[in-house]
């Protein structure tokens, strides 16, 4: 079943706690602390994958989580990271996160990934904090917690043309005559109600090693852009079209209405779908009469039209079913696509990137007062209470410790803190004494 548009809950794997340990052995009373490191929690990765054509799989399945890393063992041994969990998406597919609508990543090809959310590190054992000055240290660090986050993912298909028109113009006949696709034809509205793709070889239209894919896109309506009809669910995936193919069913009462109803809806969704160029199609011609007042009238408007790329301005007449006009169309499409084909040196290559919400470099850090209450805030030092155990009083003096040499203390005094005073660090609440 195709779906284009899902939102989902991601949540990464928590890191494994380290691990307070002393070596108890026979001939080794005093074997020292061993208690290892966890494990990272598994990481989640959006992924594009060719074999994927929809987004229906997260309709039911709407929360995915990673695997948890595990816990620090004796002997110094290490928990075992999680895998990370990789999220099939269809190429297209584009990302944003629920709760702010920024846009992450555009997923636009194969094998394409984005770190949507973060696995927590493992937390320290004991036998890590061993030194010179400290040879039993009993302190060990919680594993941080997995990042947790709600993306919305929307699909936007990837088609060099877009077939555009009112409902029942013969979008559908057209992609099924000029490709393999079997989209559902009938005589009545809506037939189409979701988007379909064809491929074209050129060579069956006498364009020799040219090819391209077709979108036949739901028919749109008046007021389509403020969702009415099919077109809000839709529109999105002609913004990725090269050239539209604008067709007109030629029994129309009004050419001209039809004709500017499809482009003001086009340009109230985006703007930029007007600047894309429109090949004029009148459709239908084995069931016309005598339509050509009504070309006149259509031809004398398309010459006053400003601020759209009117390919043809005499529109291309078809009839599907009876292949009449097909083949002087697709020569057209294809030399519209060369035309506006990109030069190689203007297509942007967008970089590679991995969405990190967090900058965890350096030790800034800001101290504010709340009443009764002293609230610090700082990626860092949050990230040290995140793993800091505060029921444990050698963790719980190790953070105290590193409040000190970051120069939070001398804030925290600065303010008028106490040995007495409430202290919250990333939702953790202690006291300094």
């Amino acid at each position: 079943m195709f779906c284009d548009k899902v939102t989902i809950k991601l949540t990464a794997g928590k890191g494994g706690d380290g691990l307070v340990n002393f070596l108890h052995e026979k001939y080794r009373e005093k074997g020292g602390p061993d208690g290892g490191n966890g494990g990272h929690g598994g990481s989640v990765f959006i992924v594009t994958d060719a074999s994927v054509n929809t987004l229906y799989a997260y309709k039911t399945k709407s929360r995915l989580k990673a695997e948890n890393g595990e816990n620090g063992k004796r002997r110094a041994k290490a928990g075992v990271g999680a895998k990370d969990l990789y999220v099939k998406v269809p190429i297209g597919t584009v990302i944003y996160d629920e709760e702010t609508g920024e846009k992450i990543f555009d997923l636009t090809g194969e094998k394409q990934a984005v770190l949507a959310a973060k696995g927590g590190e493992g937390g320290y054992g004991n036998a890590h904090f061993v030194s010179s000055v400290r040879q039993a240290p009993q302190v060990a660090e919680i594993g941080e917690r997995g990042e947790e986050r709600f993306v919305r993912m929307e699909l936007k298909l990837i088609a060099d043309v877009g077939l555009v028109g009112l409902p029942n113009v013969g979008k559908s006949t057209l992609l099924s005559v000029v490709s393999a696709a079997k989209p559902k034809i009938a005589d009545y509205h809506f037939t189409t109600l979701v988007p379909n793709l064809g491929v074209v070889d050129g060579s069956k239209f006498g364009i020799e090693n040219f090819s391209f894919v077709i979108a036949d896109i739901p028919g749109l309506i008046e007021g389509a852009s403020q969702g009415k009809g099919l077109g809000d669910e839709f529109l999105r995936h002609v913004e990725r079209t090269k050239v539209l193919v604008h067709i007109i069913e030629s029994t129309s009462q009004d050419f001209v209405k039809d004709f500017d109803d499809i482009n003001n809806e086009l340009e109230v969704f985006n703007k930029d779908l007007i600047q894309k160029p429109q090949i004029v199609v009148l459709s239908k011609a084995d069931l016309s009469a005598d339509f050509s007042a009504s070309l006149k009238k259509f031809k004398a408007h398309l010459k006053k039209v400003k601020g759209i790329q009117i390919v043809n301005q005499e529109p291309i007449v078809i009839s599907a079913p009876t292949h009449q006009g097909v083949k002087a169309l697709m020569s057209q499409v294809a030399q519209t696509l060369q035309k506006y084909q990109p030069k190689e040196e203007e297509v942007i290559q967008e970089e590679y990137k991995v969405f990190t919400p967090e900058d965890l470099v350096g030790n800034r850090f800001s101290v504010e007062k709340e009443d009764d209450k002293f609230i610090i805030t700082g990626a860092k030092i949050e990230r040290f209470a995140r793993k800091t155990d505060f029921n444990n009083i050698h963790a719980k003096t190790r953070f105290v410790d590193i409040m000190k040499k970051t120069g939070i203390l001398k804030e925290l005094e600065k303010q008028g803190a106490r040995s007495d005073s409430n202290i919250e660090v990333s939702g953790k609440k202690f006291k300094l004494g």
